[in-house]
């Protein structure tokens, strides 16, 4: 702007004195000064921040030569003498390097650059786990060696058949035990296991509980076990009567398969002396009924409670029913409210009356690393014991998020989809596959696949469904018959997977393929439990592939291999199955029409009722 100052609102035809003149060059000496200030930052600014145009030259910018027979200029007025002199000086091109004429700002350019990794930051005790090794048949964790155990629990155990402790065992159990020989005011640590399915992580929370509570007196609620699901806890509580037999302690059931009342009769007893008394030591409860009892059980109280084990953290972590952690809090603070005085004040004797919280023990084969989800629980400076077999957690991609135990062999086949039964018929049939557990997507294509598979079978093998269609008495059955070799296939959903011990699975096949790292782990957690062999295969078309790896590179866990089935065998099969095919679908229309025919009758019978109460009461 200094340019156009000099004589901006003088006249052009006004003679310039000397001090004018002295006062335009002191100006120019200026303009060069900045001129040669901006050349520097402009050399040292990044060029990506910028976009430039072109230089113009310098002959485009100054008037034009004039014709040849105009060899002598006119004579030039003041003004245009500075205007020319101020070309020179701004517009000279850079002999190294051609300056641009103009420059724009590129807007958002830090959205193009390329971002600094963000790492992980975890907190301590869960980036710096206790290791559990996955080798379930290298343990020399001998029962009979260990002074931590308590005499009764080692024939308990000796009489089960089990010798030798696993490696979840024999690092979880001591540590609980330990926990709990701490004298106040030191409360014991929270812990979080994560370990492969079939690692013996229920008793590594029944044989300390036992442990623990066996010699105390008195008949309180001490321990509470919350499962997501009946069948789970049925099979806990099982657990738990088990090695309570030669105890004092008893165990009850609270799942919802039987009327309320009748749980509430064997949970709490009215007495003219002292009231409401416990009648259970243990309860084993899913979570759902749990909180039905303490809306409308009178007596049932938690005050008394010292262990609260949630198995299957991570299912009930994503399904939490009826926020029941928040009744179970509530609970107890109000009834430590009642024993101590609802505003006590802060005092040495306060301190010692405040009891500590319950010690809470959360297992799963897929605990969840997220602290934002862990915190939900309110964990005291908890503990985590991980299978995870790296160490480096600096780096997110080295942390292994789940496991599976070592003795189990995991591979998946590609084919169209067309090839699909096939190649589980020739698992079955040819490779003659006993004692499979074969999981799909949905029930109706668990129902469409067994009365294909029994159809074409003719015999050879025996499959069964087994789905939430089905009561509880006719799964039990199907169960039953399975581990008795009666029945060689089950055919079910993922409902099948979560926790339920099946006994000699020796293989387990994906027919369609699993949605999450989660529902893979539980899938092939149903094999090669408790240091037995297992065999999985998942069964995937050409476009399932890349997300099936995605899926399991995701939850930190190796490449699995891939197995190859010849066109041969294929091209042999496909006449019979045909013949299978048609035979299934004539089956599956004749029950479709069947159940149509039963809903009509059902339907006429509900018309049928309300018009013969019309005419007798007219």
């Amino acid at each position: 702007m200094d340019l156009f100052v000099i004589n901006r609102y003088r006249d052009v035809e006004e003679d310039a004195s000397v001090d004018i003149a002295e006062q335009e060059a002191k100006h120019l000496e200026k303009l060069k000064k900045k001129i040669a200030e901006r050349k520097s930052a402009y050399a040292s600014k990044r060029t990506s921040d910028v976009i430039t145009l072109k230089p113009q030259k310098q002959k485009e910018l100054v008037e034009p030569k004039k014709d040849a027979k105009d060899n002598k200029e006119a004579p030039k007025t003041d003004e245009e003498t500075k205007t020319d002199s101020n070309i020179d000086v701004i517009q000279k091109p850079d002999k190294k390097r051609a300056k641009p004429s103009q420059e724009f700002k590129v807007l958002g350019v830090n959205d193009f650059e390329k971002k600094a990794k963000v790492s992980r930051v975890l907190p301590f005790w869960l980036s710096h786990p206790f290791n559990i090794s996955t080798s379930l048949k290298s343990s020399s964790c001998t029962v009979k060696d260990q002074d931590w155990l308590h005499s009764t629990l080692k024939s308990t155990l000796q009489s089960e058949g089990v010798t030798t402790l696993f490696p979840v065992q024999e690092k979880v159990i001591p540590f609980i035990l330990d926990q709990h020989k701490l004298t106040y005011p030191f409360w014991p640590h929270d812990i979080c296991v994560s370990a492969p399915t079939g690692s013996g992580k229920t008793l590594s929370f029944v044989l300390p509980i036992v442990q623990s509570l066996m010699n105390e007196i008195g008949c309180h609620i001490r321990a509470l076990v919350v499962l997501p699901v009946q069948e789970l806890a049925a099979q806990v509580a099982k657990v738990f009567k088990k090695y309570c037999l030669k105890t004092r302690l008893k165990v009850a059931l609270l799942g919802g398969s039987t009327p309320l009342q009748q749980e509430q009769q064997s949970l709490v007893r009215y007495t003219e002396s002292s009231g409401w008394v416990s009648e259970a030591d243990i309860v084993v409860c899913t979570a759902g009924r749990l909180v039905e009892h303490l809306q409308n059980t009178e007596g049932f109280s938690l005050k008394h409670l010292k262990f609260l084990v949630i198995d299957e953290a991570d299912r009930i972590m994503d399904h939490i029913q009826n926020d029941w952690l928040y009744h179970v809090d509530k609970h107890i603070k109000l009834e430590n409210e009642l024993m101590t005085g609802r505003h006590s004040n802060l005092t040495w004797s306060s301190l010692i009356e405040q009891k500590p919280p319950p010690h809470k023990l959360l297992f799963s084969a897929t605990l969840s690393q997220d602290p934002e989800k862990l915190e939900q629980w309110g964990l005291f400076q908890p503990k985590l014991f991980s299978a995870a077999k790296s160490n480096n957690y600096e780096d997110e991609d080295q942390i292994r998020l789940y496991a599976t135990p070592e003795e189990l062999t995991e591979q998946y086949v590609t084919c169209d989809a067309e090839h699909k039964p096939l190649i589980l018929y020739h698992f079955l049939a040819d490779q003659k596959w006993d004692k499979v557990l074969c999981f799909t997507n949905a029930a109706e294509a668990a129902h469409r696949l067994s009365v294909l598979l029994n159809t074409w079978s003719n015999g050879i093998f025996k499959v069964a469904e087994l789905s939430s269609a089905l009561d509880k008495s006719t799964r039990e059955n199907v169960l039953k018959k399975f581990t008795q070799s009666e029945i060689n296939v089950l055919i079910g959903t993922d409902a099948l997977a979560r926790g339920i011990d099946i006994t000699d699975c020796n293989y387990v096949i994906s027919y369609d393929p699993p949605r999450n790292i989660k529902t893979y782990i539980h899938r092939v957690g149903r094999t090669g439990r408790a240091g037995r062999s297992g065999h999985a295969v998942t069964i995937l078309l050409q476009n399932q592939v890349t997300q099936f790896k995605e899926i399991i590179q995701g939850g930190g866990k190796a490449e699995i291999p891939q197995i190859e089935i010849e066109a041969g065998i294929l091209d042999r099969l496909t006449s019979s199955y045909q013949n299978a095919m048609s035979e299934t679908k004539r089956q599956i229309h004749a029950e479709i029409d069947t159940k149509v025919k039963k809903s009509l009758e059902i339907k006429r019978r509900l018309k049928s009722k309300p018009q013969k109460r019309k005419l007798n009461t007219s």
